[in-house]
């Protein structure tokens, strides 16, 4: 079985620590990054990646082009809720879920928890 990697791409350290202690909880490797330029998905793992859409600097759709249709489906992305704009973008661009920064926060230990079952 593939390693299990945990990628948060988001300039929000302290859900970035949150997240990370989820990860390690469930054995699972976790990275950070701060910018799409840093992220790095090895082709021998299994990837969760979760998007901040607010993230400085972030073109999703050149992110989203350049990763596998694994690992799109993989993916979560969240933003707030008032950008119903870009929380479709994100969804027509193909990524396995998108939701507001509140849902996310309330079930980011259940969508850690289910990657790491699967």
């Amino acid at each position: 079985m593939p390693e299990q990697i945990v990628i948060h791409l988001a300039s929000d350290l302290m859900l970035g620590s949150t997240i990370r202690g989820l990860a390690e909880a469930s054995r699972m490797a976790f990275m950070s990054a701060r910018s799409a330029d840093e992220v790095t998905v090895p082709e021998t793992s299994s990837v969760l990646l979760l998007i901040d859409l607010n993230c400085p600097g972030l073109d999703l759709a050149q992110l989203c082009a350049e990763l596998s249709d694994d690992v799109l489906k993989n993916v979560v992305a969240y933003g707030p809720h008032v950008h119903e704009d870009l929380l479709q973008t994100a969804t027509s661009l193909g990524i396995g879920q998108v939701m507001a920064r509140g849902q996310f926060s309330a079930s980011v230990g259940r969508l850690v928890s289910q990657f790491a079952q699967s």
